[in-house]
């Protein structure tokens, strides 16, 4: 019996936990300077890893900033190691919304939510092979993290329009992009903004629900779930290219040079940063992952099973009269 607990237990050690996060929302937010940030977090002494351009060369002019923009989707793949346990994480890094062009930017949402479906369809056709691959991929979208603009007052239009669509596919965080442009009273106004926006539009964003289980075992672990809650939307500030150093500790900081001081974008009083990222990479992975499976793909999975039902029972005349009327539209 011991022996087989001990093999047991070192299969889960040895085990690699995927999970994959994607970041969406309009130009210019800073949404690839949050993966560049996450990734200097997690893995920056290592050299072995090959990055995008968009990531691995900086901008340091306009011209740059223009030439590494984010022109198509993208992903790439990290495998790291969170409070001991192996994690194969895949960011998704997709092109800025356009501001000016409805039609085109109904477009790109749409892009966005074919390659979320894209990987619903993988674990569909996997799912219905006579013979199972056993290391098929987790492929699909656990949390997508969208990007709003601090310099409206909540949500505009065109942020509940893509909401509603995007959060009928997969688990939406809010992100106040660009927060050190925001003093703390005008975040904290903002934020409430988007609250009260995301509640009266009914928009079914990521609400952290507290967990049962938690509250029963652990004051504490609600506690958290509730402090969470008050933070979101989270906010988010991206470190400079240059290296800058804490006055008061002389330590090196990833953060952003002010003539009034500097902005520790790790410190958890300057922004939500470390927050969001042991939301995403400890407390909430599990549950991202779960909500995923058995709300979004399973919902996805039986409309896809309806529509190939409802397809075979058209008879032959119906398709050829159904072609008829298309050929004279």
């Amino acid at each position: 019996m011991s022996s087989k607990m001990s093999r047991s237990s070192r299969r889960r050690k040895h085990a690699v936990s995927q999970l994959n996060l994607m970041v969406v929302g309009f130009s210019s937010l800073g949404k690839t300077s949050f993966i560049r940030m996450l990734y200097d977090t997690l893995c920056r002494l290592k050299e072995d890893i090959e990055l995008p351009t968009s990531l691995s060369k900086r901008a340091e002019t306009a011209q740059d900033a223009e030439a590494t923009r984010t022109k198509e989707l993208y992903s790439f793949t990290l495998d790291i190691e969170e409070e001991g346990e192996k994690i194969s994480l895949t960011l998704v890094d997709c092109p800025g919304f356009v501001r000016d062009n409805e039609l085109r930017l109904d477009v790109q949402v749409t892009e966005v939510l074919r390659y979320i479906e894209a990987q619903f369809d993988q674990t569909l056709a996997e799912e219905t092979k006579v013979k199972r691959n056993p290391k098929a991929q987790d492929s699909q979208i656990h949390a997508c993290l969208y990007f709003i603009d601090n310099t409206n007052n909540g949500l505009t239009d065109k942020d509940i329009r893509i909401l509603k669509r995007i959060t009928a596919r997969v688990n939406v965080i809010p992100i106040v992009a660009k927060a050190d442009l925001l003093t703390t009273t005008q975040l904290a106004n903002l934020k409430k903004a988007i609250n009260r926006d995301i509640k009266q539009h009914q928009i079914p964003v990521f609400d952290f629900p507290v967990d049962e289980e938690d509250v029963s075992e652990s004051e504490t672990a609600a506690e958290v779930v509730a402090d969470i809650q008050t933070q979101i939307p989270f906010s988010i500030i991206a470190p400079e290219d240059a290296e800058l150093t804490d006055p008061s500790t002389s330590e090196k900081i990833l953060g952003r040079q002010y003539s009034w001081g500097v902005i520790d974008c790790l410190n958890p009083k300057h922004c939500d940063f470390v927050v969001l990222r042991n939301v995403l990479l400890s407390s909430h992975r599990k549950l991202f992952k779960d909500v995923t499976l058995e709300l979004y793909y399973e919902q996805y999975r039986t409309e896809r099973l309806m529509a190939r039902k409802a397809s075979k029972m058209i008879t032959k005349e119906q398709k050829k009269k159904l072609m008829e009327d298309l050929q004279e539209i």
